[in-house]
């Protein structure tokens, strides 16, 4: 069993997941809204046996999901997972056939962040490479968000297809996303 930790404001409640269901997904089935927030494994520990609040730092979120503001793979709202510590650029856009990585800037970061911050606050012990790793196990497209193109007067989306293990680079590999960062077209 995967063990989170939700936060009910006055007190932390313990869910457990089954193995084979991803984090995400869980969350996704159960809350309109959510951030996940990475914790270490002694502050876990402290939040499971907690009769009161703990002092946290708000922040440091590796997952939200949210009310989709457009249509737009960009856009804010939905489900997307960052590095806190910024070592990795961007963010992975996770949809229901694709994930598209986006090295503009986390989640959190984002004009209309604050589709992420009403919903609940979990905690968890695993890393976004953990929970990216959850959701590749699913078969997807895997894309890298590469700009726009400007055909007459329609801009066009323009996306690099990669392998599963390729999408994996860019998650454990800050000149990967440096790099597409670079290549993407701004028109």
């Amino acid at each position: 069993m995967k063990e989170i930790i939700k936060n009910n404001i006055i007190n932390y409640e313990l869910i457990r997941i089954r193995q084979n269901t991803p984090v995400l997904e869980y969350l996704k089935r159960h809350y309109f809204s959510f951030s996940l927030k990475q914790v270490s494994p002694e502050l876990l520990e402290q939040l499971k046996i907690s009769d009161h609040p703990i002092d946290m730092k708000y922040g440091d979120f590796i997952a939200g999901y949210g009310r989709l503001k457009g249509d737009d793979f960009g856009s804010s709202g939905g489900l997307k997972i960052s590095d806190p510590k910024e070592n990795i650029l961007g963010s992975f856009i996770i949809e229901e056939k694709r994930i598209i990585y986006d090295a503009f800037r986390p989640f959190y970061k984002e004009r209309d962040s604050f589709v992420y911050m009403y919903g609940t606050e979990f905690y968890t012990d695993m890393s976004m490479l953990d929970i990216l790793k959850e959701e590749l196990n699913r078969e997807r497209q895997y894309l890298i968000y590469m700009g726009e193109k400007v055909n007459g007067c329609i801009s066009e989306l323009q996306f690099h297809e990669v392998s599963k293990e390729e999408l994996l680079e860019y998650a454990q590999n800050p000149e990967k996303g440096e790099y597409s960062l670079k290549k993407r077209r701004y028109y």
